[in-house]
């Protein structure tokens, strides 16, 4: 890599654009192999923190509203994830994860979808650990690729979780390529959905025909794009059967081997993450390891927080806390996986995804009550009063606070109360995982005040 970055970087001004978490992994390599390089650091943020990094010889800051400004005196740009550009100025724009694919593509499994990435990821990696496999896990899952360069030696296969912003400007494709889905998501940043899908596919798009492509066969949408996509990896269709084993021992068939994998011993719930199960088997099964490693795996894999996790049981109600849950497609799973569910809470930021099915859906239900927050959750709400449904609660949200009486007083004993937004957290708070941890500590809070006397 650090050849890789010489070649780039050479007699230039280097912009490193955006100083977050992968902004600063990008300094402190630049930095450390190339001790005189100029370095230019720009951010939205006119008040980035820079802990760490008061010894470090910075030429130039630009910091604010007009940090963009930056490009035009920079001979190479290193862009983060999530910084969005209109034009790329006739500018050679980079990103550790265009850098990480160019040079270490034909040991990469590279993980993408609009949900289930990091679940994915995560199974990988914990099953070519468990294993023995010589293994690292970057990217989205929130591990800057460049901070896992001295642990990779010719052996290593990386585990990669690639999010949409990280596909932008990249020029080479995993040689194990998982595209899990992809649904509305991001539009705020892409402008529409076929600019966010087109981007989806680059993980793909640059594939060898050695390289293997995994992706969820029974995807209307994606098997259409693929069709027309000339993506020269071998495809490997990810299918499950249409009915769903209902005693017994369960068992998946992995694609290209036809061996069966026991899989009724693990600890994920739902359909989705049956179909994240077998897409997540079929890759390792490609490194060559074998079903019973694999079967033996699965047994201690911890699910992730924030992701159908259940909160404990107090006052006879059940809480699951999904709040990862952003688009309308990972609620409607979360509900047939939990069909005991009397409340939902939903909403949040309105980045104006189409909540139609969401909503007809939800309407059939046996859901009780409803709650309601945010702009997008004030857009749901509106679709879901037409229905004029006399036998549901639907309930505004206004303060979070009133989240306890609301969750206590309108769920049935013995019952589920969800919460699986639809909706991103940025309306009232940083991320998903800010989010599901508020939920988490207003269900402790709850089963604390009613906790009966010994």
């Amino acid at each position: 890599m650090r050849s890789l970055l010489r070649k780039i970087t050479y007699g230039k001004k280097v912009l490193i654009l955006g100083f977050g978490r992968e902004g600063k992994s990008t300094c402190r390599i630049l930095r450390n192999y190339f001790p005189k390089i100029r370095l230019l650091i720009a951010d939205r943020n006119p008040h980035p923190d820079f802990t760490g990094f008061e010894k470090t010889n910075l030429d130039q800051f630009f910091l604010g509203e007009n940090y963009l400004d930056a490009i035009s005196m920079a001979g190479v740009v290193f862009k983060s994830p999530g910084v969005k550009l209109d034009e790329t100025r006739d500018k050679l724009i980079v990103s550790q994860s265009s850098l990480f694919l160019e040079k270490y593509h034909g040991q990469i499994i590279g993980i993408t979808g609009t949900k289930g990435k990091s679940t994915t990821t995560s199974i990988i990696y914990h099953l070519l650990q468990k294993a023995g496999k010589n293994t690292v896990m970057v990217g989205n899952i929130g591990i800057p690729p460049f901070d896992a360069i001295d642990r990779i030696t010719r052996e290593t296969i990386i585990v990669f979780e690639i999010s949409a912003h990280q596909l932008e400007f990249i020029h080479h494709s995993p040689h194990i390529a998982v595209l899990l889905n992809v649904f509305q998501e991001h539009t705020d940043y892409f402008g529409t959905f076929e600019s966010y899908a087109k981007t989806k596919l680059n993980i793909a798009r640059y594939q060898q025909k050695k390289d293997y492509l995994i992706f969820d066969g029974q995807h209307d949408y994606l098997k259409e794009k693929l069709s027309d996509c000339n993506c020269a990896g071998i495809k490997i269709p990810i299918e499950l059967p249409m009915k769903n084993q209902l005693s017994g021992p369960v068992f998946l068939q992995i694609p290209i081997t036809n061996q069966s994998l026991r899989i009724d011993h693990i600890k994920l719930n739902g359909q989705h993450n049956l179909k994240n199960i077998l897409t997540a088997v079929t890759a390792c099964s490609l490194t060559g390891i074998s079903v019973s490693e694999m079967e033996k795996g699965l047994v201690d894999f911890t699910p992730l927080e924030h992701r159908l996790e259940n909160c404990g049981t107090t006052a006879d109600i059940t809480f699951f806390n999904d709040s990862i849950s952003t688009i309308p497609e990972s609620t409607i799973e979360a509900v047939k996986t939990l069909p005991d569910t009397d409340t939902i809470i939903l909403g949040g930021f309105d980045r104006g995804i189409d909540y139609t099915g969401l909503i007809e859906f939800l309407s059939a239900s046996s859901i009780g009550c409803f709650i309601f927050t945010g702009p997008a959750g004030n857009r749901m709400m509106s679709m879901m009063l037409k229905k004029q449904h006399s036998q549901k609660r639907i309930i505004w949200m206004e303060d979070w606070k009133r989240l306890p009486e609301l969750m206590l007083e309108n769920t049935r004993k013995g019952k589920i109360c969800l919460l699986s937004p639809a909706a991103s957290s940025y309306d009232r708070f940083n991320n998903f995982e800010e989010r599901g941890r508020f939920f988490k500590q207003t269900v402790t809070s709850i089963s604390a005040t009613t906790k009966q006397p010994e």
